[in-house]
């Protein structure tokens, strides 16, 4: 357990169902006021907490909604896409754009889509241009595919016309997607949260890649055993530490996981999947 003076109880109010064994691994988190449940009288919700009001259920799992998706082709995005969104629930609907790693592909990452979407949240999962791009094209493009994101809830044959909330957008990436998730969390306007699996920064030119200019709620997984150059070497560590005071920020790091471990949201450990929802339901 890193040391941290605020460890606050947003998420684990959110996340107890789902996460049982913290002692395993290394669970960082600051920035979010703790809250003393005297604060307010049984039932409301204390002035300095995130509060809401939902039914018992998995955080770990597929939710309670069915889903649908549908692809956009490289006229549309950099890539092609694919959009993965919630066929009962009610909207609008938040959104999260999803960057692939490396010589990465959708199919790679792909379950992250049905995981997202059968709680409630649209995910679009995208492929750049070239597997080979570095960590600033892929930001350029996941700038690209947030656009198209929040365009769909216009467009006239688009199955989210007028169903998206383009207020709650936020970006994910793994290993340069990652990195490129960084970028936009200090330039891309608008954008609500941040989450990165495994994050690459050293080869990126743009410094906002380092977390300095960060501007939004930021979460950040990584394996303690992955010690490639891709998303080892303290990278995640280093911008979790460089994210200005008063932006809530978590990193947390599983014990058993490499830089491969995070193409669903269990690959690593069920508690990532919990910790990711929980997250973009307190910040989305």
């Amino acid at each position: 357990m890193k040391p941290n003076n605020t460890f606050s109880n947003w998420i684990a109010a959110l996340t107890l169902v789902a996460t049982g064994l913290l002692s395993t691994h290394s669970l960082a988190m600051s920035q979010v006021p703790p809250t003393d449940p005297q604060d307010a009288p049984l039932g409301e919700c204390p002035a300095t907490a995130l509060c809401r009001s939902e039914a018992p259920g998995s955080y770990s799992g597929n939710g309670p909604y069915g889903y649908r998706s549908y692809s956009l082709s490289r006229l549309q995005t950099p890539g092609g896409a694919t959009v993965y969104y919630p066929a009962n629930a009610e909207p609008p609907y938040s959104g999260l754009v999803f960057t692939p790693p490396y010589t990465g592909v959708q199919f790679m990452y792909a379950a992250w889509g049905p995981f997202f979407a059968s709680h409630g949240i649209v995910l679009v999962t995208m492929d750049t241009t070239t597997t080979l791009d570095t960590v600033d094209q892929r930001a350029r493009q996941q700038k690209t595919v947030l656009d198209v994101l929040k365009g769909e809830n216009n467009r006239a044959a688009s199955p989210l016309r007028g169903k998206l909330d383009t207020s709650r957008i936020g970006a994910v990436g793994w290993s340069m997607g990652g990195g490129a998730t960084w970028i936009n969390a200090a330039e891309y306007a608008g954008l609500k949260t941040a989450m990165s699996l495994a994050g690459h920064n050293l080869s990126a030119v743009d410094p906002n890649a380092r977390g300095y200019n960060t501007r939004v709620p930021t979460l950040l997984f990584n394996g303690a055993l992955d010690i490639t150059y891709l998303g080892g070497l303290g990278q995640s560590d280093g911008v979790y530490n460089a994210i200005p005071a008063g932006i809530p920020k978590v990193f947390y790091e599983v014990a058993s996981a490499g830089h491969f471990d995070w193409g669903s949201p269990t690959a690593a450990n069920r508690d990532v999947a919990g910790i990711a929802l929980a997250f973009h339901k307190a910040f989305l």
